[in-house]
């Protein structure tokens, strides 16, 4: 994983993690639903899954 992807990376979470804290009820849900397919397509042994 480079630099590029771990910034990326950092900014969607930041982005997800403000969503999260200051979203209503269905804000939170989908910054969560969001959070879980990324991690997700990064761990391995679920990457061949999706």
């Amino acid at each position: 994983m480079t630099q590029a992807d771990m910034m990326k990376l950092g900014i969607a979470g930041a982005i997800l993690f403000a969503a999260y804290k200051y979203g209503n009820g269905l804000v939170k849900a989908g910054a969560v639903a969001v959070a879980a397919g990324v991690v997700a397509k990064r761990v391995p042994y679920l990457n061949e899954v999706l």
